[in-house]
């Protein structure tokens, strides 16, 4: 059983691929507009500075160990 043909165009009531892209970058913005320099710097320090902390807790324990 088939449909019947629709009299509206499929883009009928759609905006357009313009349209929607506008919308987009007005609500989210682009990649470029994220926050970056202070904030990624604060994040890697973060990391390097967990990661230096659990390999000195690994050490302490296998030292303790022996």
């Amino acid at each position: 059983m088939t449909n019947p043909p629709s009299p509206d165009p499929p883009d009928a009531g759609r905006p357009s691929r313009e349209e929607l892209d506008r919308q987009v970058r007005e609500r989210y913005g682009t990649w470029r507009d994220q926050p970056r320099g202070l904030a990624c710097a604060v994040i890697a320090a973060f990391m390097v500075l967990t990661t230096v902390a659990f390999l000195f807790a690994v050490i302490a324990v296998v030292k303790a160990m022996r």
